[in-house]
């Protein structure tokens, strides 16, 4: 099959709402490939959304709002292979600083849960104290990661004289105690 058989293949699976037959067709035409780890990824997290769903753990809503967000992602990886795969042979590619991916991807997890557990103080956290909280070293990581937050309505953020606070919003409490539970899950306390 052609990349461009795989694109339209996947755009109707999505379009019918078919997420799980899209990450299987997804995981065949790139097994054995480096971007098969991504696909497994989103899998796992298809199957651990279907997995809370059935056992009822989540309503309605947070299950649709995930599953749209699959979706995106999904036809976001075939956008970005498609354009990859568009690029002049001779273009250089631009060098991916996955450290600072990997550290950004953990400074969104300990900020969420840091606003988690903060969650009984009436102002909420400045970004110092997340970031004292957190140990994070980087503020820059703390910064992104709340702005990506307040984007996305998970946070709310208010104003005290010269001090900002911050803390969860009804939806960032829900995204924040699925995140917990899934952390929790694969690093159990003993």
């Amino acid at each position: 099959m052609t990349f461009e058989e795989l694109e339209i293949k996947i755009n109707n699976l999505i379009a019918k709402d078919e997420v799980e037959a899209a990450i299987t067709l997804l995981s065949a035409y790139f097994h054995g490939n480096e971007k098969w780890q991504a696909i497994v990824l989103q899998s796992g997290r298809f199957h651990s959304l279907k997995k809370d769903q059935a056992n009822g753990v989540i309503d309605y809503l947070t299950v649709q709002q995930q599953l749209n967000q699959l979706r995106a992602n999904i036809l976001e990886f075939v956008a970005s292979e498609k354009k990859a795969r568009e690029r002049d042979p001779g273009e250089e590619l631009p060098e991916v600083d996955i450290r600072s991916l990997y550290l950004a991807s953990l400074a969104r997890v300990a900020v969420l849960l840091t606003l988690l557990q903060a969650e009984a103080e009436e102002t909420g956290l400045t970004i110092t104290q997340v970031q004292k909280r957190t140990k994070a070293g980087n503020r820059k990581y703390i910064v992104a990661a709340l702005q990506e937050m307040e984007e996305n309505g998970w946070v709310e953020k208010t104003k005290a004289g010269k001090s900002a606070y911050w803390r969860l919003s009804e939806e960032g409490m829900k995204m924040a105690v699925e995140s917990e539970r899934t952390f929790r899950s694969i690093f159990p306390k003993e």
